[in-house]
């Protein structure tokens, strides 16, 4: 559970990650703003009826005034608008709202942004899963993405999931493997030796335990948005408890899935 109550802002609010964001954020008591293109969008989704701490506010999330205006008070700033398979749209809006968020919000600035799975580091390399072989190009936004983090003047984080389903139960499970900075799976000594065609193969035998739910990946976001935790300037993956498999019907890399 979070820490304490917080006024957290969510971009991108009405897509499959940034519902459960609002729900999990407001079933841990934080006070919850939705950034998004239609508020009649959103307010259909909660059949009609706004729940207490949850607040609409419309606009651009290419607007640089609208989005500082909406993130100034807020403590955290979590963004979920954009997507890989449009990755140079992705770079604008992230690199906007970080910039926003410098320029508005007092230290020590919160921020989490969405990469994936590719923006994690393999385990005894010293290669980006982004810079293996077989791994699409366009997933070079997220290392960019990263990178930009890097240099900015916020606290942030970069959730690195890999493909998302929804839950059966809508709800969060325990016994995650949660890690920073590299694949959230164990990989043998090997790896040190291994070619990067064969560390690209790896990950793709392991995608199952990194397909984890949308409920999972907001939970763990909406309970690590107060400043100075484990999380804090790193990048975080997320696998399944050890033995249990996922799979996303009919996904391929790269590309949006329905809404869920």
């Amino acid at each position: 559970m979070a820490e304490q109550p917080t006024q957290v802002i969510v971009f991108g609010a009405t897509g499959n990650i940034g519902r459960r964001l609002l729900a999990s954020g407001l079933r841990q008591g934080h006070q919850v703003t939705a950034f998004v293109r239609s508020g009649q969008k959103l307010l259909q989704q909660w059949h009609g009826m706004l729940p207490d701490g949850l607040r609409i506010v419309e606009g651009d999330a290419l607007d640089p005034s609208a989005v500082g205006e909406a993130i100034e008070g807020h403590d955290a700033v979590v963004n979920a608008a954009g997507h890989a398979s449009e990755p140079q749209l992705l770079e604008r809006i992230c690199s906007l709202i970080v910039g926003q968020a410098e320029r508005v919000m007092p230290e020590p600035r919160r921020v989490w942004l969405f990469g994936g799975a590719a923006a994690l580091d393999i385990p005894q390399t010293p290669y980006l899963g982004a810079d293996l072989p077989g791994v699409p190009a366009i997933y070079q936004v997220h290392k960019r993405n990263w990178q930009m983090l890097k240099r900015s003047a916020t606290e942030w984080s970069l959730m690195c999931p890999g493909p998302m389903v929804p839950a059966s139960d809508d709800m969060p499970q325990a016994g995650l493997r949660i890690s920073t900075e590299v694949l959230p799976y164990p990989l043998g000594a090997w790896t040190r030796f291994a070619p990067r065609i064969a560390l690209s193969l790896s990950m793709k035998v392991h995608l199952p335990e990194i397909t984890v739910t949308y409920e999972d990946v907001a939970d763990i976001v909406m309970a690590h948005l107060a400043p100075g935790g484990p999380f804090a300037r790193k990048r975080v993956g997320v696998a399944l408890p050890e033995g249990q498999r996922l799979q996303k019907q009919d996904w391929r890399p790269g590309r949006q899935g329905p809404e869920q």
